[in-house]
C-alpha cells in the first residue's frame, strides 16, 4: 500500500509563528491562541485515526493518503482529512475531535456541541464538509470516464464523546469502528474492481494532484516583530557566527527558527537582501557566507539569487 504519512499543518506553524512575533493587542493574541488550540486538538484526533489503519486489511494496491490536499477546475481548495483508494472503492473521512454531546439540527443545517460544563456551541458542520468533498471526487472520476463506490462518514476520535441524533447519511460514528466498516466495504464491493488500466489511470490522477498548501489566516495579522528572537522574547544581534541577546544566550537555534518563521510568513525563497532586512544584518558579505554555510537549494544568478528554506529547517536545532 502507497501511504502518504500526515505531516504537521501548515496552519499550527503559521499561527505559531504569528503567535511568536505578534504586536497585537491582548484580545488578538488571545484570538491566536485559541485558534492555535483548536488546530493542535484536531491534529491529536487526526494522528489518533490514522494509527487505526495498521488494524486494517486493505488490497496491496491501496493508496492511503492522510491529509489530501488540492484545488479543483476552478481554484477551490479540498482539504480531506483521510483519502482511501483501492481498486474496489473509495473512503473519504472527516475526522473531528470533540468531547462532550454532539447533534444535528437538519431544518437549521447546525451541529451543536455541549460542554461537560453545560455551555452549548455551534460549529462548521463536518457533515456538509465531507458531503462537498464526496461531489469533488466523484466528479474527479465522473471526469476519467470511470465508476467507483465512494464512501464517506465522519469519525469523532475521542471515544468518550456522546453522539445525539445526527444524520444517517453520511454516517457519524466512533472512529473505533473504522476496521469494520472498511471490513464490510471490502465484502460488499469483493467483485467490483476497477481494471489495471483503469485503477492506474485514478490512482495516478489523484496523486498528481496532491498539493499541499500553506494556510492563509482570514483574520487581520496583527504587525509582526521581525529577526531572531530569544527564549525570554528579546530580539537577538548576530555576531560571530551566533545569535546574541541581552539576556547572555547565545545560540545559532534562534536562526533557523526564524527562517521556519519567514517560510511559513512570507515565502519558501529568500534573498540575500531580504534575510538582511528579517535579521536586520548590514553586511552583505557576512550574509552571503551564511547563506552559503546553510547549503540551501537557491536559483538565480549571484546578485538575483534566491534561496530555498527547506521544510526540515528546524530539525537543524541541537
Amino acid at each position: 500500500m502507497i501511504t502518504v504519512e500526515r505531516q504537521v499543518p501548515s496552519k499550527i506553524y503559521v499561527l505559531d509563528a504569528i503567535k511568536r512575533r505578534a504586536n497585537g493587542n491582548i484580545e488578538t493574541i488571545e484570538m491566536i491562541e485559541n485558534l492555535l488550540r483548536l488546530a493542535e486538538i484536531g491534529y491529536e484526533g487526526e494522528l489518533k485515526v490514522d494509527r487505526l489503519w495498521s488494524e486494517i486489511s486493505v488490497p496491496d494496491n491501496s493508496i492511503l493518503i492522510h491529509s489530501y490536499e488540492t484545488k479543483n477546475d476552478f481554484g477551490n481548495s479540498h482539504q480531506i482529512d483521510t483519502l482511501f483508494v483501492c481498486p474496489n472503492f473509495i473512503v473519504i473521512l472527516e475526522i473531528k475531535n470533540l468531547t462532550g454531546y454532539i447533534w444535528y439540527e437538519k431544518e437549521k443545517n447546525q451541529f451543536l456541541r455541549r460542554k461537560k460544563n453545560g455551555e452549548v456551541e455551534s460549529f462548521q458542520s463536518p457533515i456538509e464538509q465531507v458531503i462537498r468533498h464526496a461531489d469533488f471526487i466523484e466528479r474527479t472520476v465522473e471526469r476519467l470516464g470511470l465508476t467507483v463506490p465512494i464512501y464517506k462518514m465522519v469519525l469523532i476520535a475521542e471515544p468518550s464523546t456522546v453522539i445525539g441524533p445526527v444524520p444517517t447519511d453520511p454516517p457519524i460514528i466512533h472512529a473505533v469502528g473504522l476496521p469494520s466498516k472498511i471490513k464490510e466495504l471490502n465484502i460488499q464491493y469483493e467483485r467490483k474492481a476497477l481494471p489495471k488500466v483503469h485503477y492506474e489511470l485514478l490512482s495516478n490522477h489523484i496523486l498528481d494532484r496532491l498539493n499541499p498548501t500553506i494556510y492563509k489566516p482570514r483574520f487581520e495579522i496583527p504587525p509582526l516583530r521581525k529577526g531572531a528572537l530569544c527564549l525570554c522574547g528579546n530580539n537577538m544581534k548576530f555576531d560571530y557566527g551566533k545569535f546574541i541577546c541581552s539576556c547572555g544566550i547565545k545560540s545559532r537555534d534562534p536562526l533557523y527558527q526564524g527562517l521556519h518563521d519567514y517560510r511559513f510568513l512570507y515565502s519558501e525563497w529568500i534573498t540575500n537582501s531580504e534575510f538582511r532586512s528579517f535579521f536586520n544584518i548590514k553586511n552583505q558579505a557576512l550574509v552571503s557566507k551564511v547563506l552559503a554555510r546553510l547549503n540551501f537549494q537557491y536559483k538565480g544568478s549571484t546578485k538575483s539569487r534566491k534561496y530555498k528554506i527547506p521544510k526540515d529547517i528546524l530539525k537543524r536545532i541541537d
